[in-house]
């Protein structure tokens, strides 16, 4: 309602001095209306006038405050303020439909404007009121409030959970300062507020929706109310939040000039915040804040915080805040430093940071940037890398492979990374990593020439390593396990792969597993098998007898790594396929049991893929568990991997036999051994302490 001094409001009825009869309104309790303060000012009626039009353009309220002069309490009441273009100014009951009586012992005091960092206060004159209203005489000055001690935010009418000795309390968050926060908790049959034991530590769950925003310890340090209801004032925890698992190894905090921006709209209490960033890393960062006016509290979860880079480059994120660490400047300013988390980062937008972030370490060093593909080959060749036997095998199907490769670095993929350490456009170094299982990530194409840069392939694995410690914690990559497929007569490799699983020593954390690799070359026709052989698909028991056959030979992490754990649900996964899918590519995978009488023999895994997607073609290959070896003889096997060959174009391809006693036993030729290496993710102080002690 606008109000101008010609117009009278027959629902304002004249002001009295005392408020002689009963009146509805929603008072508040102003216990906490205006904490301690340290300066006071006076602004003009001018300025007050132009404070109260912008609440109303940002449709906030301010606070109508009584007294009883017989007891000196005070009580405020909410009011939404219209726009003023004078002296007078009326204000709405901003809750007309549930008013409580106010008692005619009262009398108005003042109108209260109270911000996160200023409270106004203004003995005004009582114009007229009603049970819809006030209208308001403004005083020629006011008296302004700054600087408080603990400022208290107003914020959303957001659910808060407390969870106690396992009982769960409800109520709704009413406000928040930087150090504790104030509810109102409703007592039900089942779980009385009473129940809360003050002595001992709450955890409070902050939830907009169905999507927590905040999760933290509390103390109770006042509580106040009745059978049903209970006003509690909560102290946050100063304690920093262990999102996960302390590590010794951690990510490198990089300082970007220009440093880059953090935004986002804070969702306790709904309003923008822009800081900057004092340092990065490609698992979080840290900005620096007012230690008075900050609002960012251990335990925050921001849903969407975007990070920006000079307007060049930015990217949104889901991400936690860890700690706070009050400090002063030069200046004696006290400020807080605040440490936050990335929960998850799409891969792309992770991949730009960490490219950013590595090369500014080190300027030779690229991941997934653009790489000219015929400096690569030639690269490839000049290693070695691509040998005789090697190229024999891929020549005849060079163009396809040309194609594939075109498309894995060339376009931002979510299922392949690359690393390469160039000097003046000249490749030096790489390595390359494919998604080739659900959970775990292949290593592959490691080379270096080492006549032109020594060091330069200890650098990549540098790069690599910094790399997937801060990858492996954002759910979206999906880096539970690295694999590694390498020939233990190369000595690089061996020193490298072969002594970091040897020095470990816990094949939980670290494993490899030797395969014998052979040629098959696939019957013209599909054999069949003799009865009572049978070549099925397995079911829960089968992959059960497996991982039991596993765990008594190696006890390490292929099976995992592999994703061939027995599970409830056996069907075939598909969301790695349908990625590959997207990029032009294909990645089918094919479990099949070779039984006697019901009784399991082997288990066979064909990975389809385009070929040389990894120049050893591993990725298009069958691999052959034996797992009963007892009246399998070689010739049943070999039929049972021509049945399997029907997936695959060409008729010969490579074969991974393990364990490799099997072909020992039978006389089988083969042409090398490869040994898998996988390493569990959760151990990366353990892989970085062997790593340093290598090089």
């Amino acid at each position: 309602m606008d109000y101008s001094p010609e117009t009278k409001n027959p629902d304002l009825p004249k002001a009295r001095d005392r408020l002689d009869a009963p009146r509805k309104f929603a008072p508040v309790d102003d216990n906490d209306a205006a904490e301690a303060t340290n300066k006071e000012s006076t602004i003009s009626r001018k300025k007050l006038t132009n404070k109260l039009n912008h609440l109303h353009f940002t449709n906030r309220h301010l606070r109508i405050q009584f007294h009883n002069p017989d007891n000196n309490h005070v009580i405020s009441i909410n009011a939404m303020p219209q726009p003023c273009f004078g002296k007078h100014v009326v204000c709405m009951w901003q809750n007309q439909d549930n008013q409580p009586k106010l008692s005619g012992a009262y009398r108005f005091r003042q109108l209260e404007i109270i911000t996160d960092e200023q409270v106004v206060s203004a003995p005004c004159r009582i114009r007229a009121m009603s049970d819809k209203g006030i209208c308001l005489t403004l005083p020629d000055k006011a008296t302004q409030h700054t600087c408080r001690k603990t400022p208290r935010y107003t914020c959303k009418p957001l659910q808060i959970n407390l969870i106690q000795s396992g009982m769960i309390f409800s109520g709704i968050l009413k406000d928040f300062s930087k150090s504790s926060f104030r509810v109102a908790l409703y007592s039900t049959g089942e779980t009385p507020v009473q129940w809360i034991n003050r002595e001992h530590p709450v955890n409070a769950v902050i939830m907009t929706g169905e999507t927590p925003v905040y999760s933290g310890e509390c103390m109770v340090m006042k509580q106040n109310g009745h059978l049903r209801r209970n006003d509690m004032v909560l102290e946050l925890s100063k304690k920093p939040i262990q999102r996960f698992a302390p590590r010794e190894y951690r990510s490198k905090r990089i300082i970007l000039t220009p440093s880059p921006d953090i935004h986002f709209y804070h969702p306790i209490t709904g309003g923008p915040v822009h800081l900057k960033v004092l340092d990065v890393s490609g698992s979080g960062l840290a900005v620096e804040d007012d230690e008075e006016s900050s609002i960012l509290i251990p335990g925050l979860i921001i849903p969407d915080l975007t990070v920006n880079f000079a307007n060049s480059f930015s990217f949104s994120c889901q991400a936690q805040v860890l700690y706070r660490q009050s400090f002063t400047d030069k200046n004696q300013k006290p400020l807080v430093r605040c440490g936050i988390a990335f929960l998850d980062v799409a891969p792309a937008d992770h991949i730009k940071l960490l490219s950013l972030l590595h090369n500014a370490e080190n300027q030779n060093v690229y991941i997934c940037s653009h790489v000219d593909v015929d400096k690569l080959w030639e690269f490839f060749f000049d290693t070695g890398f691509i040998y005789p036997k090697k190229y024999a095998f891929l020549r005849g199907c060079t163009e396809q492979v040309k194609n594939t490769y075109k498309t894995l670095y060339s376009e931002q993929s979510s299922i392949s990374r690359h690393f390469t350490w160039q000097k003046k456009g000249e490749i030096l170094a790489h390595l390359a990593m494919l998604q080739f299982y659900e959970r775990s990530w292949l290593i592959h194409h490691l080379a270096a020439r080492t006549s032109k840069h020594i060091g330069a392939g200890i650098e990549i694995l540098n790069q690599v390593g910094d790399f997937v410690l801060e990858a492996h914690r954002l759910i979206s990559n999906h880096m539970d396990y690295l694999l590694c497929y390498f020939r233990p007569e190369m000595r690089f490799s061996d020193h490298f792969f072969g002594n970091i699983a040897r020095n470990i020593q816990n094949p939980k954390a670290c494993s490899i597993d030797s395969f014998a690799y052979i040629r098959f070359r696939a019957k013209k026709t599909e054999p069949l098998l003799p009865s009572p052989w049978t070549l099925q698909k397995p079911d829960f028991t089968d992959l059960n007898i497996f991982k039991e056959f596993y765990t008594q030979i190696s006890g390490g992490l292929m099976l995992n790594a592999l994703d061939m754990m027995p599970d409830e649900d056996m069907k075939e996964r598909k969301s790695l396929a349908y990625r590959y899918q997207e990029h032009g590519l294909n990645r089918e995978r094919r479990i099949y049991v070779l039984k006697k009488n019901d009784i399991i023999k082997a288990v066979i895994m064909a990975n389809i893929s385009d070929i040389a997607l990894n120049l050893s073609d591993l990725t298009n290959c069958i691999s052959l568990f034996i797992v009963d070896k007892e009246d399998l003889k070689p010739d049943i096997a070999y039929k049972a991997l021509s049945i399997t060959a029907k997936h695959y174009v060409r008729r010969q391809f490579p074969v991974l036999i393990y364990p490799i006693d099997y072909v020992h036993g039978h006389g089988i030729s083969y042409n090398r051994i490869y040994q898998l290496w996988a390493l569990n993710m959760d151990y990366t102080d353990e892989y970085f302490k062997q790593y340093k002690k290598l090089f």
